[in-house]
């Protein structure tokens, strides 16, 4: 009996070991089937991540290219197909990569970057310095080096070519204080066309004036005032009347604003735009918020500069509401060498130029202290995070994009 019992026993023990042994072989074969699935479908998704990459690689460099070559082989034979295609103003980029009968495809929207949505660009610093006084909120870029004394401030998201920071003195003596990442070596090109494009949309449902030397514009809410001389009387017309697709150009004359502005424009001259009074929106939002409700946006575009006009209005300051674009040119304080000091340059908006103008200038005792000489003594640049979602009509353009969705 004993002798049956053991030999139960064993039968039990090689039964049992024989059913781990087949569960253990499939779990082995369902293993490597899973990591065999896994390689497969990683490698298909790498693939047309390679894809993505290389259309948009080829997109910064020619905004026009086609992935004409799809398919393209790429760890097999012609497993990688990419498209591009044009809704409006987004690019839709996808790939499909296949690997080993598995596919995997992968779709990002882009869109052309717009240089309303920098606080501050220059392509030349020049021999200007940013003074303990001064403070930018908002994306910055310069294809220069940045020259600082004292400490200014700079919150936001900070690019730059030349990559070196000038001290008007030395470090820690002169010492920024930056909120945000820093990027060196990134090179971001002016358009030379971008005066030209907003003239040819001007002519397609905006308003051009041409044959005066001058144009005075003063918005007044849902009016536009104008007149070709100082001394003129206003004429009053409806704003959309004039120009219905928010686009007013000066060709061949210099353009005068003032006022209080509604609803979205842009406005500018193949010449120079001098700011003779306080420009601001009707609706001012917080700069702060990027979904503001305020839907007024002005842009003020010039080939050559935009110069706050050394008048009675600005002896102590000015209020700019507005991205402004200087293509040749700078923002600038008319005789900013030797006007009368004044406070502050107070701009809600944006700054892109091709070379850094002056506002004012100061000196720096041996102590470090500073002391305003002429011009404004402060620039208090803030900028409007709307401009991240919104943008003014037909405002030039980056040749960078940004991504607005990708999904795998």
């Amino acid at each position: 009996m004993g002798g049956k019992a053991a030999l139960l026993i064993v039968l039990g023990f090689s039964t049992i070991m024989v059913i781990v042994g087949l569960n253990m072989n499939r779990a082995s074969t369902s293993a490597v089937d899973n990591s065999t699935n896994y390689y497969e479908t990683s490698a298909a998704k790498e693939i047309a991540r390679s894809g993505i990459n290389l259309a948009l690689n080829n997109l910064s460099r020619n905004q026009s290219w086609t992935a004409a070559g799809s398919p393209y082989s790429y760890m097999g034979s012609k497993n990688l197909e990419i498209s591009i295609r044009d809704t409006g103003g987004i690019k839709v980029v996808s790939a499909t990569g296949t690997y080993a009968g598995k596919s995997k495809l992968i779709e990002v929207k882009i869109n052309q970057s717009s240089f309303s949505e920098y606080a501050y660009f220059s392509n030349i610093e020049g021999n200007i310095w940013w003074s303990g006084k001064d403070s930018v909120w908002g994306p910055f870029h310069t294809n220069d080096d940045i020259q600082v004394q004292g400490h200014p401030y700079f919150a936001g998201p900070r690019t730059s070519h030349g990559g070196k920071m000038k001290y008007y003195k030395d470090k820690p003596t002169d010492d920024p204080t930056i909120i945000g990442t820093y990027n060196p070596g990134l090179t971001i090109e002016i358009p030379k066309d971008g005066i030209t494009k907003l003239s040819a949309s001007a002519g397609s449902g905006g308003y051009i004036f041409s044959g005066s030397k001058d144009v005075y514009l003063d918005f007044a809410g849902d009016s536009i005032k104008y007149k070709m001389k100082s001394s003129d009387p206003y004429i009053t017309v409806l704003a959309t009347d004039l120009a219905p697709n928010g686009v007013i150009y000066v060709d061949n004359g210099d353009l005068h604003i003032q006022g209080t502005v509604k609803n979205k424009w842009s406005i500018g001259s193949n010449k120079n735009v001098y700011l003779d009074n306080d420009i601001v929106y009707s609706d001012i939002p917080d700069p702060m918020d990027k979904y503001d409700s305020s839907k007024d946006l002005l842009g003020i575009l010039a080939k050559n500069d935009v110069i706050i006009t050394d008048n009675f209005a600005n002896k102590i300051d000015i209020n700019i509401n507005a991205a402004i674009y200087c293509e040749t040119g700078s923002f600038t304080a008319e005789n900013a060498t030797s006007r009368l000091i004044g406070k502050s340059v107070n701009l809600i908006g944006g700054i892109t130029q091709e070379k850094r103008g002056a506002v004012g200038t100061f000196t720096v005792d041996k102590w470090g202290n500073v002391t305003a000489k002429s011009g404004f003594a402060t620039k208090n640049y803030k900028y409007d995070s709307r401009l991240l979602r919104m943008v003014p009509p037909f405002f030039p353009s980056t040749n960078t994009f940004k991504v607005l969705s990708w999904l795998e």
